[in-house]
C-alpha cells in the first residue's frame, strides 16, 4: 500500500510492515554472523560489539540510563 497524503498514513497494514522489517532483519543478521562482524549491544556502561565465540569489546564507554517513552506514538513519515 502507498500512501499518498498525511490522511492515509493511519491505514498503513502495520502487520505486514512489521513482517517486512523482521524478515529484512533476518537476513542482514544472518550475513552479519557469518561476516563475524558481531553485534552491537548497549548496556548502562556503554557500547559493546559481541563476537560469535562469545568475546567483546568496548566500542564506546558513556552512561546509557533506561529512558521511559510517554508517548508512544510511532510517525512513519
Amino acid at each position: 500500500m502507498t500512501v499518498k497524503s498525511l490522511n492515509d498514513e493511519d491505514k498503513l497494514p502495520i502487520k505486514q510492515l512489521i513482517r517486512a522489517v523482521n524478515k529484512k532483519m533476518e537476513d542482514v543478521l544472518r550475513v552479519v554472523d557469518a561476516l563475524n562482524l558481531g553485534r552491537t549491544e548497549v548496556k548502562a556502561d556503554g557500547v559493546y560489539r559481541t563476537f560469535n565465540d562469545g568475546s567483546f569489546i568496548k566500542v564506546y564507554d558513556g552512561e546509557f540510563r533506561k529512558v521511559s517513552v510517554p508517548n508512544k506514538r510511532i510517525k512513519l513519515f
